[in-house]
């Protein structure tokens, strides 16, 4: 099996993945193991990609976005700058390669400067001043695999749990992205939730109050794709901690979008457990696919 080169851009993260309890070098060491435990990938992680340069880029299949640039969600982001936007667009779209944007790197404010050509490049737009994005109230939150499946989601259970993630909603999709994971944002757990919004968590909300807000009592996305140009994005939203992590459909689907987006194609059935197998440790794979 022909190896995949990943880059992991990372390093500045909101309060809510670098504190002492929780690194978001441990979303790196995660989503390292996961992908190198397949046999199919090689990762690379960068700590600090502003002003990184197509000569590292181009090195390449595909990479993967953990970086917000901002230390809390109310503050202004500082993006990757000129030279590296400019090489990430024309990775994917002149040279057919493959961007991966994971948990809140995919939130970004007309206001950050970041170009509008990377919502254009995700499918959609995650906004809180303008697409209404906000994290749903904690708990356990019930995920529906969208119909009908694409080759990522093949086999994988109709509808899965995760608790105690993130789980953005108030998405807006642009025409042409291909949803993945829904889940229901229903009314009623804002209105029992003990605290909603969170005062760390920037969200408006409108004239008609919280039953007003974008999205509301509809399946909202938590993963997409979107073909841009020669290349390919995939868009995860979830992954805040090691529960999401641990869920099988996360360790199956999650390979098999990185290999999406670098390729075009999933060869990735997901971990065998049987027999002797049934022994191995997490993520399952041990490079056997």
């Amino acid at each position: 099996m022909t190896l995949l080169n990943v880059l992991i851009l990372s390093g500045h993260m909101t309060i809510e993945h670098d504190n002492e309890h929780r690194s978001f070098r441990q979303h790196n060491h995660w989503l390292t193991t996961l992908l190198e435990d397949t046999g199919r990938f090689k990762v690379r992680v960068v700590e600090d990609p502003r002003g990184l340069g197509a000569e590292i880029i181009d090195k390449y299949d595909v990479v993967i976005v953990v970086f917000e640039g901002r230390d809390g969600y109310h503050d202004k982001a500082v993006g990757f700058g000129a030279e590296t936007d400019a090489a990430l667009l024309r990775f994917v779209h002149d040279d057919g390669k493959g961007i991966v944007w994971f948990h809140g790197s995919a939130a970004q404010e007309d206001s950050w400067g970041y170009p509008e050509e990377y919502n254009v490049m995700r499918g959609a737009k995650l906004s809180a001043y303008e697409t209404g994005l906000r994290p749903r109230p904690w708990g356990e939150a019930l995920l529906k695999t969208a119909e009908p499946r694409h080759p990522i989601t093949e086999g994988i259970n109709g509808t899965w749990t995760v608790t105690g993630d993130d789980i953005l909603t108030g998405v807006q999709l642009y025409e042409g992205a291909q949803v993945l994971l829904t889940t229901f944002d229903d009314l009623e757990a804002y209105e029992n939730a003990p605290v909603w919004p969170m005062s760390h968590y920037p969200v408006v909300i409108p004239e008609g109050g919280i039953a007003a807000l974008n999205g509301m009592n509809t399946d909202q996305p938590i993963a997409w794709i979107n073909e841009y140009g020669a290349g390919r994005s995939f868009t995860i939203t979830i992954g805040h901690d090691i529960d999401t992590f641990r869920r099988i459909e996360f360790i199956r689907m999650f390979p098999r979008g990185v290999e999406w987006a670098a390729t075009g194609e999933v060869t990735l059935a997901g971990p065998d457990r049987h027999g002797e197998r049934r022994f191995l440790p997490w993520p399952y794979y041990n490079h056997e696919g």
